[in-house]
């Protein structure tokens, strides 16, 4: 199994929004579950491109773009992570093709 990849925006309207505390529990939940990263791994990402439906997270290879996010959220988002089925209510918000500039990036091998 490889790892898996999330990354949450850090763009000016995310960050504004609180994806820096965001960020932080999030890995610190996923911290608990994999100490070593070997599943998974949270990473901090520029800008998505869907900054009005921020906080944005990705999780990759799985091409799940989450929207819309809260802290609240994160509960249902590590039960996905680890196994769970994806939070359909904080998926569809931004546009397919920006969803698609994302995946396009992230599967390039550069």
């Amino acid at each position: 199994m490889s790892t898996r990849l999330v990354y949450v925006c850090e763009g000016g309207d995310c960050t504004e929004k609180g994806s820096v505390e965001l960020f932080e529990r999030l890995r610190n939940m996923l911290h608990e579950w994999d100490p070593e990263e070997r599943r998974i791994r949270v990473r901090k990402y520029p800008c998505f491109g869907g900054c009005e439906f921020g906080i944005n997270i990705t999780i990759w290879p799985d091409r799940i773009f989450y929207s819309k996010v809260g802290v609240e959220d994160l509960p249902d988002i590590v039960a996905h992570i680890r196994g769970g089925e994806p939070v359909k209510r904080l998926t569809g918000a931004v546009r397919p093709d920006v969803e698609d500039i994302i995946w396009q990036m992230l599967d390039s091998p550069w």
